[in-house]
């Protein structure tokens, strides 16, 4: 392991909590055990966690695990990507994601972040 801040593991259970009332935008990677494309976008999403700390929270959903997670969203690919924002899904990406790419996207979404607690509308 490179770091100690890895990809926070959310499930049913803790996902209202840690995802949509997260005070952070939240960058949630949809994976499952099986996945062999899955693997590279969770060490990308690993490897950004120390960027953007403090800005995004990262968690990582097994779809298999939470199916009415993945339901909600209609999770049918993975690994997918949600950015969510005020408890609402801005951004949906489907398979796998280069990490320039991932952090152009993070960037130009954190730029656009309205400063203060507005609601985005």
């Amino acid at each position: 392991m490179m770091s100690g801040k890895m990809l926070m593991e959310v499930t049913g259970h803790n996902f209202n909590e840690e995802v949509l009332n997260s005070g952070l935008p939240v960058f949630a990677c949809f994976t499952t055990s099986w996945c062999r494309a899955c693997f590279p976008s969770c060490i990308v999403a690993d490897e950004l966690v120390e960027r953007y700390d403090g800005q995004v929270k990262f968690v990582r959903i097994d779809k298999e695990k939470a199916p009415e997670i993945s339901d909600e969203y209609n999770i049918t690919v993975v690994p997918s990507i949600i950015l969510f924002r005020d408890s609402q899904m801005i951004k949906k990406l489907l398979g796998y994601q280069e990490k320039m790419a991932l952090r152009d996207l993070l960037d130009s979404f954190l730029a656009g972040l309205p400063s203060g607690n507005g609601n985005g509308a």
